[in-house]
Formats: structure tokens, C-alpha cells, sequence
């Protein structure tokens, strides 16, 4: 049967490692077009040139896409190389592990929600024309769990909140117009950037973990299938009913969550393209 994905023209952003190379890999192996974005150049040259290059339709843009300058030159490439966009899947991020102090945090704030909210914000804004030239589309925006349950620094919890609250509105705002938005809530992903190593050495929390390939295959669930939201692992789904049916119990989990994730937490001081995203 012949793949949903075969042919379009794929966005990614946050592509040079973890969630967002592992979705590039199995785009293109469908048969798409992949456009892989990233900072890091080097790792995107790799990718592309592993994938087929030009000649199987691959491309690349070194972008930081919380400056939208950065990603109005990404629109512009799309653009020119494709005249049109099918699929744009919003995966980069990064969390900076901090807990909220004071006046010094709000550098940090301002910092994730530049990547991780506004960065998916630039990229939907200025794609959308191509988008809806391209309808039926789609968006994928890959938030967290940590988008619906508050479990982990407060600025992560904010970024993906915003990230979770702005698709779920500007889904009804761009059905008209021919574009799908879904939403795809990862609960820990070991990546590059954030290992979860506590959690892959525990010997019964190891299970609580996704795969990037997890992540990818509900990506690609929303793409074919028009999926509004996927949990991965799915069972995470069961944890959103805790805060509403169960409060004390919830907030006391809560509070032990955070503390231990903040003790813990690993900050990077260059987190990598997608850094945290999809993590809890």
C-alpha cells in the first residue's frame, strides 16, 4: 500500500539528534521530502547526506527558530526549493532545568519559552502560507506530558502548558483552511540532551520510559490518521485523571516529583536542538 507520507514535503525542526532525527530518518525512509532544521550544521549535513541528499529530495536550514528571522529564511527555502509545505512538525526544544528564584529566573523563563512556545508559534506563523497553498496539511506540535501534568521545572511546564493550550485553539482557527493540528505528548525520552538515566537504571521506572522511535511512530499516527493528540507510551494518558479525580494525592506526588527533579536535573550549558523536548 502506498505510504500517507510518500512525496510530501516534511518540515522538521529540532533535527539533529534525538525525537527530531529519528522522525527525519523514518520520514524519509517513507518515501517524504524531508527539510531537516537545526543549529547544529554539521549534524545536519550528515543527516541529509545519509538520507540521499538532494537527489532524493532532502535539504537542510541551519536555524535557531526562536529568532524569527532565522525561520522566515527557512520559509524562504521551502520556498524556493519545494513551492510547497505538506507537514510541519514543530519538535524542537530544549529544558534549562531551573527552578524559579526570583528576578534571575526570568531570563530563564523568557529563554525556553523562546524556543519551545514561540519558536513552534514562528515556524506555524510562517509556514502557513505554504501550508494552506499545500491543504490538506498538517502541523504536529510534539509538547509533553509536562504540557498537562506539572511535574518538572516550572519554565519547561510553562513552555509546553503554552504549546498545548495554543494548539488545541489554533486547531479549531485553522480547520477551516484545510491544516490539521495535532498534538503529541512524550512522557520521558532518553535523547542526547537529557539521558533519563536515573530513570533507565531504575529497575521498575526503566519501564516508565518512551524511545525516540516510539515518538516518531505517533507522529507519524497523527500525519496518516488525523489524530488530534497521542500520549507515548500511551498508558501516560491514565495520569492526566489523578489532578481531577484524586487532587491531595496528586499535588502530594507532585511536590515529591519536582523536588527530586530539580535535586537532580542535569543543565546543560549548550542543550542540543531538541533538548528536552517531549521530556517530563
Amino acid at each position: 500500500m502506498k505510504e500517507p507520507v510518500k512525496e510530501k514535503v516534511c518540515v522538521v525542526t529540532g533535527a539533529s539528534s534525538g525525537i527530531g532525527r529519528r522522525v527525519a530518518v523514518d520520514l524519509a525512509h517513507a518515501g517524504a521530502r524531508v527539510v531537516a532544521v537545526a543549529r547544529r550544521a554539521e549534524r545536519l549535513v550528515a543527516l541529509v547526506t545519509e538520507l540521499g541528499g538532494a537527489r532524493a529530495g532532502h535539504s537542510h536550514v541551519v536555524a535557531d527558530v526562536s529568532r524569527r528571522s532565522d525561520v522566515k529564511g527557512v520559509a524562504r527555502h521551502v520556498l524556493e526549493e519545494y513551492g510547497r509545505c505538506d507537514v510541519l512538525i514543530n519538535n524542537a526544544g530544549f529544558s534549562n532545568r531551573s527552578r524559579f528564584g526570583g528576578p534571575e529566573s526570568v531570563a530563564d523563563l523568557q529563554a525556553v519559552m523562546a524556543t519551545n512556545f514561540f519558536g513552534t508559534v514562528y515556524c506555524t506563523a510562517e509556514l502557513l502560507p505554504l501550508l494552506e497553498a499545500s491543504a490538506p496539511s498538517t502541523v504536529v506540535n510534539v509538547a509533553s506530558i509536562a504540557g498537562r501534568l506539572a511535574a518538572t521545572s516550572s519554565s519547561y511546564c510553562a513552555s509546553k502548558f503554552a504549546v498545548v493550550g495554543w494548539s488545541e485553539s489554533v486547531r479549531v482557527e485553522l480547520a477551516s483552511r484545510g491544516i490539521h493540528v495535532g498534538l503529541v505528548l512524550p512522557g520521558p525520552i532518553p535523547t542526547e540532551g537529557f539521558p533519563q538515566t536515573a530513570l533507565t537504571r531504575h529497575p521498575l521506572l526503566k519501564y516508565a520510559t518512551g524511545t525516540d522511535a516510539d515518538v516518531s511512530a505517533a507522529i507519524r499516527d497523527v500525519i496518516e490518521h488525523g489524530k488530534m493528540e497521542r500520549t507515548v507510551p500511551r498508558w501516560y494518558y491514565l495520569l492526566r485523571l489523578p489532578p481531577i479525580v484524586l487532587p491531595p494525592i496528586y499535588r502530594l506526588a507532585q511536590r515529591r516529583v519536582t523536588r527530586r527533579f530539580t535535586a537532580t536535573g542535569q543543565r546543560p550549558t549548550q542543550p542540543p536542538d531538541d533538548a528536552g523536548a517531549g521530556q517530563s
